[in-house]
């Protein structure tokens, strides 16, 4: 007599591997000054696709080492509402999880074929300011030595045109009294320049009536850009005027595809 095949016990059965959607509740400190929100989906870690639950999350940052500089980072990739972007976090990431839906899954595993990245040293994150009007302002937040050794045109390139112009009056105030006061200023500018370069950009922001928004993780400043246009089709940043008639069409598009998913 033939013996019949014993029915697979369901408790072998390894669970069913899937992505990470971030939950309300219990977001770490870095993730809410990154600006992630709930239903953000994580997708991929350093650039490889990450499966898994939140005990295989902890055990991939596993190497974390406080005393390491903050220039040793992960590239984490999230999606939001079909978009795909990065952010570098320097600590863990810190958040409780659901798992997504399989449709949810198949979108993300289907779109994340498409993204191409770059060697994760080139990545740095990029901090974005916008007012009401979409009007957006962005600065890296890495450090930059030009501040220290060329204050002013450390400023100017930043297009902070009012502290320039403070630091101009001391320069020039302090040349016409002496030469080695000029050396002393010089020097005590340069380093606070280099001590609140963050600061400095961030309140200037502020002044011109832009609120922090969000942090984008590229390669350049051209990625972070095109980033955030996925996010928000309707912002502009300087100089972009002559790309609105094609931003505008963007923005169309993605209403007409919203009015027919409604219907």
């Amino acid at each position: 007599m033939a013996v019949e095949d014993e029915a697979p016990n369901e408790t072998d059965t390894p669970p069913v591997r899937q992505f990470l959607k971030v939950l309300k509740q219990g977001i770490g400190s870095e993730a809410v000054a990154h600006r992630i929100k709930e239903n953000d989906i994580l997708v991929a870690i350093d650039g490889e696709l990450f499966l898994g639950d939140s005990e295989t999350l902890k055990a991939a940052f596993e190497d974390y080492d406080p005393t390491m500089p903050d220039d040793v980072a992960w590239l984490v990739t999230f999606w939001r509402d079909g978009v795909f972007f990065n952010q570098c976090f320097h600590t863990p990431l810190r958040a409780e999880f659901d798992f997504v839906t399989p449709e949810e899954a198949l979108l993300i595993s289907e779109g994340f074929g498409k993204l191409e990245f770059e060697p994760i040293e080139n990545y740095q994150n990029y901090e974005i300011f916008r007012d009401l009007k979409r009007n957006a302002a962005m600065h890296s937040m890495k450090y930059d030595p030009l501040a220290s050794y060329l204050p002013l045109l450390w400023l100017l390139n930043n297009r902070l045109y009012y502290p320039m112009v403070a630091i101009s009056i001391v320069y020039g105030v302090t040349i016409v009294t002496h030469s080695a006061l000029f050396v002393l200023g010089y020097i005590l500018v340069g380093l606070y320049v280099k001590k609140a370069q963050l600061n400095l950009l961030r309140s200037y922001h502020l002044f011109e009536d832009k609120f922090f928004w969000f942090v984008i993780g590229a390669a350049s400043e051209t990625q972070a850009r095109e980033a955030c246009r996925k996010l928000d089709p309707e912002i502009l940043f300087p100089f972009d005027k002559a790309d609105v008639p094609q931003r505008l069409n963007r923005i169309q598009r993605k209403k007409a595809r919203e009015r027919q998913a409604d219907t």
